[in-house]
């Protein structure tokens, strides 16, 4: 009978195999005593560790730079920046000296220390990177003890790798060898193997706590990486149920990639541009595939988080933004500014922590605090936005003196490198997210100083109802469809109309093709969604009436709860409502 275990999916799709059960390849290490006349020698094969350590990881990091890109690459160099790091080789040399003992020993004692502190960590992020020192400590101990090419038995056919957790190094190497999914008893969404399943399209489930003492090597797997859970010992009915999810997945892509050359308008006439949310470069070539018109939110921190806790140079800014603005001609690429701070990124960065920083020092807050951050991400936007159409819009402004501020320091930046004979273009289009109720509520005023508008929804609901979606207990009432979120929506493209400056939404609900109908409906003419989404959201919009739209938003305007909107929405548009697309629940999870 079959068995199923409940997760977290971070990278979406369905996936069919057998179990790969992969065991920390760990080498027994014990306190060997080294003579004193051999210290010396013992410190220097730590070196020479280190030395094999760094030309794979290097190795490794050109490897995937050639299938995936340099943003992926980069997620490796914080491994190469812990080879080298001082503390961790000082005091390993120091515990060999002292001590006398071995040098796997050494790093043992030592990295453990490290690995425990990192361990007591509450917040997610600053956790998951402990799994680059416990990957770069197992790399160094499987060469100290003689063993130069790790291996994994790998079996024929499709495999699911079961792990308790698995580095960076880990989901590279075994993304090569017929694996079709990933999952992890621990985990999350920041997690570098999460963001490279999504890199290498490969369905991964984590936060499965015990699958990895529950599974054998060659036990049948379902992963199912839309709904986050894993099948073990699949029923043949649930199997074929599966294949045929795989099947109609491959064959709805296919023609979403055939329609990606229709545009997304309604059956009167009514044109809604269709733009993409991306994370890294190399989702470029996925938003074209699906028809984007442009990109609608790059969410410049995942280029700060891949290099953390180093900051990104004005030139990795100036590469990435160039780079994406160029792929996006002729339509226009809107990049976010820095929209990072508390929880994630205050303990390595920053050097102190926050009570609540959700509501404390982030995004454009800390960006105008810290010019070391934000002057050279400006700089590189400048002399990209010289040569390609980019847009800079800033997050979680709530006050109209913040848009100022920023639109004079694009000014002084653009003067300081054209001084330095550098290329610099101040005059692009300022926009603001309207992700929190008082910008909401100050729309009107915020649109004399920005030149474009985009709504978040995914924090606007969570602000305005008080409701953190990720809490099972009041995840319930996250309700995108509450009378206060479309009043506020609505109030934030009126707004825009007066002053003539144009409005999209670009958090999740804009990816569901159950709300495309109302959202067109309330005057929305710009929609911004993960790429997979495109092809759904434009089919909907096509198959619609903009008129009976605006008389369904108006009548939604007057219901009193989320039910009732959603009632509404269901006798008014169900005749030719598309089937739901699996999402993936990591692709949007920060539009805003």
């Amino acid at each position: 009978m079959s068995e199923r275990l409940e997760g977290l999916g971070v990278s979406a799709g369905v996936a069919v195999g057998t179990a790969v059960l992969l065991h920390a390849q760990t080498v027994p290490v014990v306190p060997k005593p080294v003579p004193p006349e051999r210290v010396a020698d013992e410190i220097q094969r730590f070196h020479d560790a280190r030395a094999q350590a760094r030309k794979e990881i290097e190795s490794l990091r050109e490897r995937v730079r050639d299938q995936l890109g340099e943003q992926y690459a980069g997620i490796l160099d914080a491994q190469l920046l812990i080879v080298d790091d001082r503390r961790l080789v000082s005091l390993t040399a120091q515990k060999i000296r002292i001590g006398r003992v071995s040098a796997g020993w050494a790093l043992s004692e030592v990295s453990g220390e490290f690995l425990r502190a990192f361990d007591q960590v509450e917040d997610e992020y600053i956790r998951e990177r402990g799994g680059e020192l416990r990957d770069v400590q197992q790399r160094l101990l499987r060469i100290l003890g003689g063993n130069q090419t790790p291996k994994t038995e790998m079996r024929d056919g499709p495999k699911v790798i079961v792990a308790h957790n698995l580095g960076p190094t880990d989901a590279i190497a075994l993304a090569q060898q017929n694996v079709v999914g990933l999952a992890t008893d621990v985990g999350g969404r920041t997690s570098h193997m999460a963001i490279l399943a999504q890199a290498l399209s490969l369905p991964a489930v984590i936060g499965l706590h015990d699958a990895s003492s529950r599974v054998q090597d060659g036990d049948p797997l379902i992963l199912d990486g839309d709904r986050g859970h894993l099948v073990l010992d699949p029923e043949p009915a649930e199997v074929d149920s599966a294949r045929e999810r795989i099947d109609a997945h491959l064959a709805r892509e296919t023609a979403m990639v055939a329609a990606s050359g229709l545009p997304a308008i309604t059956r009167d006439g009514v044109e809604v541009v269709l733009r993409a949310n991306i994370e890294f470069p190399e989702e470029m070539r996925m938003a074209q595939r699906f028809g984007a018109q442009g990109i609608g939110l790059y969410r410049s921190e995942f280029l700060f988080l891949s290099r953390a806790p180093e900051l990104p140079t004005e030139e990795e800014h100036y590469q990435t933004y160039l780079s994406i603005g160029q792929a996006c001609d002729p339509h226009p690429a809107i990049i976010r500014s820095l929209d990072l701070g508390g929880e994630k990124y205050f303990h390595e960065v920053l050097a102190q922590s926050e009570p609540n920083p959700v509501l404390g020092l982030r995004a454009i807050r800390l960006c105008l605090k810290r010019p070391d951050i934000f002057l050279p991400q400006l700089r590189g936007f400048l002399r990209a936005a010289a040569e390609c159409r980019l847009q800079l819009m800033i997050p979680l402004v709530t006050r109209a003196e913040e848009i100022t501020a920023v639109r004079q320091l694009l000014k002084e930046q653009a003067e300081i490198l054209r001084a330095e004979g550098k290329a610099a273009n101040p005059d692009v289009p300022l926009g603001i997210m309207i992700e929190v109720p008082a910008a909401a509520l100050a729309a009107d005023i915020f649109g004399q100083e920005a030149d474009f508008f985009s709504i978040g929804t995914n924090d606007l609901i969570q602000y305005a109802l008080a409701v953190d979606r990720g809490n099972e207990s009041v995840s319930r009432l996250y309700e995108p469809l509450h009378p206060a979120v479309i009043r506020m929506i609505r109030m934030v493209v009126e707004s825009a109309d007066r002053n003539g400056i144009p409005v999209s939404l670009c958090g999740e609900m804009a990816a569901d093709p159950r709300y495309a109908g109302l959202l067109v409906g309330l005057g929305l003419r710009e929609l911004s969604i993960q790429p997979r989404s495109l092809g759904p959201v434009r089919q909907r919009i096509r198959e619609l009436d903009g008129d009976h739209l605006r008389r369904i938003a108006a009548d939604a305007g007057k219901c009193g709860s989320a039910s009732e909107v959603e009632s509404l929405l269901a006798h008014e548009l169900a005749a030719d409502a598309p089937e739901p697309v699996d999402e993936d629940p990591a692709m949007d999870r920060n539009a805003g």
